[in-house]
């Protein structure tokens, strides 16, 4: 049981112990940033993904009415889609959505679709290192893989960063509270780097993970993509690798950032 700590364990000495540099805004992928919009800035953000291969096992669907069923599906993920709001230079709040639709692979598999829940969150950026967040969540479906919502969750998120030569190694911890009849709470976890490439462009290195809400097996995913700023929009596209069975073998993605 000890054993899911070492991740937490590596990724937060890994960004705490970092040498100090020259700090850069280096967007994150898919892990939570450490730096907030700024005060009466508005920006809207958006994330799609194609997973392949993702299996759901017997512990799947064991809270009551949750029959999520078992076996490898793929998942088409539309979200987070929403926005963010400065409200002074260190703290923000927003909100945003997500939908899951779900082809099963195999006969008895997750093959529904719907909400994964509509989230509010603020943020505030503790230092140039820490930030908190902390968020709800309601209105998803409980039978919904890989994260289904039934009732109220709450959230709360650590992440942080430190200059590492050229670049910027981040990361995040966090802690999810969910109705005992989906799965109770599971934590997550992450650690990544940002090299600058050119101007406006960097390259970024994830791994990431978390303890399935469900009970079909943890997740962790190897994640390689670039940063990329096209006028005023921000781009993020990735390819990703699952190392759990319960990961996808394989996923396609990218996110946006728009600032008005």
């Amino acid at each position: 049981m000890q054993s899911k700590w070492i991740p937490w364990t590596c990724a937060l000495t890994a960004v705490v112990a970092a040498s100090t540099a020259s700090a850069a805004d280096y967007r994150p992928l898919t892990i939570s940033s450490v730096s907030v919009i700024g005060a009466d800035n508005t920006e809207l953000f958006g994330h799609a993904a194609f997973e392949f291969g993702r299996e759901a096992s017997d512990g799947a669907g064991q809270g009551p009415g949750n029959d999520i069923g078992t076996g490898d599906y793929d998942n088409l993920r539309l979200g987070p889609l929403g926005f963010r709001y400065g409200l002074t230079d260190d703290f923000e709040y927003g909100a945003y959505f997500t939908f899951n639709s779900n082809a099963d692979d195999d006969d008895g598999a997750p093959d529904d679709s719907g909400l994964e829940g509509i989230t509010g969150f603020a943020k505030l950026q503790l230092n140039q290192h820490f930030a908190l967040e902390v968020g709800a969540r309601a209105g998803g479906a409980d039978d919904v893989a890989p994260y289904p919502n039934d009732g109220l969750d709450f959230y709360v998120n650590l992440p942080m960063q430190r200059s590492l030569g050229p670049g910027l190694v981040y990361g995040e911890l966090g802690y999810t509270i969910q109705d005992n009849d989906i799965g109770g709470t599971y934590a997550n976890w992450g650690i990544g780097y940002a090299h600058p490439l050119d101007t406006g462009t960097n390259l970024n290195v994830e791994l990431r993970g978390d303890e399935s809400p469900t009970g079909d097996g943890n997740h962790m995913d190897l994640i390689v993509g670039a940063g990329l700023q096209v006028e005023q929009v921000h781009l993020r596209p990735y390819l990703g690798l699952g190392l759990y069975d319960a990961s996808p073998d394989v996923s396609f993605g990218i996110g946006a950032s728009l600032p008005l």
